[in-house]
């Protein structure tokens, strides 16, 4: 039996396009039978797997107060934000359910701090696993289990295709938010930020492209205007609808070779 792979790519606020990428499947009833999600994309992958609803997905990603995540806790060796508070502002968008529980099954990507190696997760806390695969370096702290230490799935996979097809998925659909990597920036004017930001959309646009080879078909709007780094720094909601239509038009534009 045929088994259709949704696979949601890292990217950080670029991620808000995912949703408007379900809605455009949801209105053509191509529901997925698996989802994977990497980062940002884990965080969409398992709120629609809970909720049944990109407009439900919608609602809380506009409409919650990142900005209040970001102070709810103080400096910590892993990060500036702490494992156990970002889980607990996650679990309030699924009550505490476990991946295993969800409706359409949701495969969480994360990166193992010492061996580099990508890790899938198919069972346990949802928030725990969502904070895992969003742990970026310096940011959000990892997630510390008895046997691993676990942070940001887009270290190792940017969009989680094959994770897609270990879970089962015979056709996976893979949502790119690294389509390009313009030449807007301007060496002599950059500062030491701008240059580093610079270097990790460099080898995200990379990656992404490697693993998109793995895809089916490909989904991927044109994001080159939207920063990368954090889904809380876009607060918003003029930005976020942007992002979202981006993504609701690219779908659009390809759903019949999705059908």
């Amino acid at each position: 039996m045929k088994k259709l792979g949704l696979a949601l790519g890292s990217g950080g606020a670029r991620g808000y396009a995912h949703i408007g990428t379900i809605k455009a499947l949801q209105e053509n009833n191509l529901e997925p039978d698996v989802i994977t999600g990497s980062s940002i994309g884990a965080l969409i992958g398992v709120l629609y797997s809970y909720h049944g609803s990109a407009e439900k997905v919608e609602e809380i990603m506009l409409d919650s107060h990142w900005r209040d995540a970001l102070q709810m806790t103080g400096i910590s060796k892993g990060g500036v934000l702490s494992a156990e508070k970002v889980q607990k502002f996650f679990n309030n968008f699924v009550e505490g359910v476990n991946l295993e529980d969800l409706p359409v099954p949701v495969g969480v990507v994360a990166t193992d701090f010492h061996s580099a190696e990508s890790v899938l997760i198919t069972e346990g806390d949802a928030a725990s696993a969502m904070q895992a695969s969003a742990a970026f370096p310096f940011f959000i702290e990892p997630l510390k289990t008895d046997e691993r230490v676990l942070w940001d799935g887009g270290l190792s996979t940017q969009v989680p295709v094959k994770a897609a097809r270990d879970m089962g998925a015979t056709r996976v659909v893979g949502v790119n938010l690294n389509k390009s990597f313009g030449n807007s920036v301007s060496y002599e004017d950059s500062n030491p930020y701008v240059i580093g930001r610079r270097a990790i959309e460099c080898l995200q646009y990379h990656m992404t492209k490697t693993d998109m080879q793995e895809a089916d078909i490909s989904i991927s709007p044109d994001l080159s205007s939207t920063k990368f780094l954090g889904f809380g720094t876009l607060v918003r909601k003029d930005e976020g609808k942007e992002i979202i239509e981006k993504g609701y038009d690219e779908a659009k534009r390809i759903i019949n070779k999705i059908k």
